[in-house]
């Protein structure tokens, strides 16, 4: 296997290129990036004081979807880690009013809306913040994942007339008119929708070019939601699937 990154700008969002795998084994990886990976959230909250418009109940949902930052290579059965909560009315209490006990483990930005408070309202809670799965709780899923079939497109140069039929009918522009012909570009953005081969089938009994999906090579598009890096989250995907890996081989042996 091999994964080659072909943008990455962003902290919490990447695409790689996954080579040599098939696809049972990309939506292995797409199901542990989204389930199998550790993170810190919101699990119980103690509430001392509510004279809020929201019941705890709704405090309590709200609280729990705020990503917490969760720092690289943490482990199932980390320390649990308490974020406490106090604010009086009026104005807005932000994700930002949250004190956490461990400053590697917070709200990853302070602008989420919590609630509003009115004059002579208050609250006062303790939110206990342990380490879950996705698979549990979407409280605890660190980010998107999806993937596609790596496009292949060959295109006839001998055949081609250059009419340019197929360059006006693909939708994300990625094939362009060259001095000897049509030439795909940025492959990548290909949706397989085909309408290049359409096109061409309008003007010739079979088409000139052709889209084919590679069937052990994927792209894939992975989005955080903050609680660590795009790179710390594949990385850390890798890792679980490396163990589970060794944990198999170590009972097919015994």
């Amino acid at each position: 296997m091999m994964i080659d990154y072909i943008s990455g700008d962003r902290e919490d969002e990447i695409r790689f290129v996954v080579d040599g795998i098939d696809a049972a084994f990309a939506n292995t990886l797409r199901r542990t990036l989204m389930m199998e990976v550790p993170v810190y959230a919101c699990n119980e909250i103690v509430f001392y004081n509510n004279s809020s418009p929201l019941y705890d109940e709704m405090v309590s949902h709200r609280i729990g979807l705020v990503p917490i930052s969760t720092p690289f290579e943490t482990e199932e059965g980390a320390k649990m880690v308490t974020i406490s909560l106090e604010a009086e009315g009026p104005g807005n209490v932000l994700s930002g009013d949250m004190v956490s006990d461990d400053p590697e483990v917070m709200p990853i930005n302070d602008d989420f809306l919590l609630l509003k408070l009115g004059e002579g309202q208050s609250i006062k809670l303790n939110a206990e913040c342990k380490v879950g799965f996705g698979k549990d709780h979407v409280r605890w899923q660190a980010g998107l994942a999806s993937y596609k079939n790596y496009p292949i497109i060959k295109i006839d140069s001998e055949r081609c007339n250059v009419c340019g039929e197929c360059v006006k009918a693909c939708p994300v522009k990625i094939l362009v008119m060259g001095e000897e012909g049509v030439n795909p570009e940025n492959i990548i953005k290909c949706t397989f929708c085909r309408s290049c081969e359409e096109a061409c089938k309008r003007l010739n009994e079979d088409s000139i070019i052709k889209v084919t999906p590679m069937t052990d090579k994927f792209i894939f598009k992975l989005e955080t939601y903050g609680n660590m890096s795009a790179k710390d989250l594949l990385n850390t995907a890798l890792n679980v699937i490396e163990k589970k890996a060794k944990e198999l081989d170590q009972l097919l042996n015994q």
